[in-house]
């Protein structure tokens, strides 16, 4: 008797969406795979997108939607790569619909506190485990200097650039902090944020400037600047053990400094979406669990980074917020 197909889900086709349809593409996995997303032209960028892959004989149906309507019976994995504002409510009209067994959420998750606390507790009645997409943590390098991080006294993370979107990115940046120091409590200072609010692309989102600081209770830092002033291009060093890692994303490359003294010279490779989701997929889908953020640590995450922003902009607009328009 054939062993059925995984059915895959993935809501949201869009940029990142596109990006996990053409992962799937390399699973060795048999798999369906059903698309969602109101907008046409979005199932036809992730059409188009997944067409100049190469054909694989373990995808034996991709399907496009512009609505839930048609949804019925189990999906073993959704993918939910909306933006932050709609995706508690796609995630409870999915889950009025059909069975899902496992959920990998995009960043932001939610844009409040109160979306998150009421999503964890539908998903503990459902028994669906869930993750967020931070991904950094499956690179090879972070993982490979993370066998030194967690050893170390402390490890710093320096972030600098213009316009790289700090507030949607924060929570990739506390992540990987969380990743290479084991610590989950993390205190963050914004007094040194920008007293402005900036408009992005995207209509109805913001996006925030200036400095912000992160510290654990191990002493590990995370400082995050955003200059809207200066041209400058994003760096990302990593300090601990007297090691410095200068990482150049643009050419590829980290550089490494011991005791200020440059010692030598490597390659560095930041996987795109599409070179990872097969495997992170596969692996859930074979093992039930992933290296990807659970989304009850990633939770504490978003708290304390949500709070922050909240209480940042409630100063600059006089009012109270309780939901961060960032995605």
């Amino acid at each position: 008797m054939n062993k059925p197909y995984f059915r895959l889900l993935i809501i949201g086709a869009g940029q990142l969406g596109s990006r996990h349809l053409q992962g799937l593409s390399k699973i060795n996995n048999d798999i369906e795979i059903v698309v969602v997303d109101p907008n046409r032209d979005a199932l036809e960028l992730a059409n188009n997108r997944y067409e100049e892959m190469p054909s694989n004989s373990h995808i034996h149906s991709v399907d496009y939607y512009q609505g839930t309507l048609g949804l019925v019976g189990k999906f073993d994995l959704a993918i939910i790569a909306t933006h932050a504002d709609i995706r508690r409510k796609v995630i409870e009209t999915l889950l009025d619909k059909v069975q899902v067994n496992y959920l990998i959420l995009e960043k932001v998750v939610f844009q409040s506190i109160k979306d998150f606390e009421d999503i964890i507790q539908v998903l503990l009645v459902k028994k669906i485990k869930a993750w967020v997409n931070c991904p950094r943590r499956l690179y090879p390098f972070f993982q490979k200097i993370r066998e030194e991080t967690l050893r170390s006294d402390s490890v710093k993370i320096y972030v600098k650039g213009s316009s790289w979107g700090l507030a949607s990115n924060t929570i990739h940046m506390l992540d990987i902090l969380t990743f290479l120091s084991g610590q989950t409590k993390i205190n963050l200072d914004i007094t040194k944020l920008d007293n402005e609010i900036h408009k992005t692309k995207r209509d109805g989102f913001i996006e925030l400037g200036g400095k912000l600081h992160a510290e654990t209770g191990r002493g590990d830092l995370l400082e995050l600047v955003d200059d809207k002033k200066k041209e400058i291009l994003f760096q990302l060093s990593i300090e601990f053990n007297g090691k410095r890692l200068d990482i150049d994303h643009e050419q590829g490359l980290i550089s490494i400094y011991l005791n200020d003294t440059i010692k030598s010279e490597k390659p560095f490779h930041m996987p795109l979406q599409s070179e990872m989701t097969a495997g992170v997929v596969g692996h859930i889908l074979e093992n039930g669990n992933s290296t990807l953020t659970p989304l009850n640590e990633s939770y504490l995450l978003h708290r304390t980074m949500l709070n922050a922003f909240n209480h940042h902009l409630s100063g600059i607009l006089n009012k109270s917020v309780t939901i961060c328009p960032i995605t």
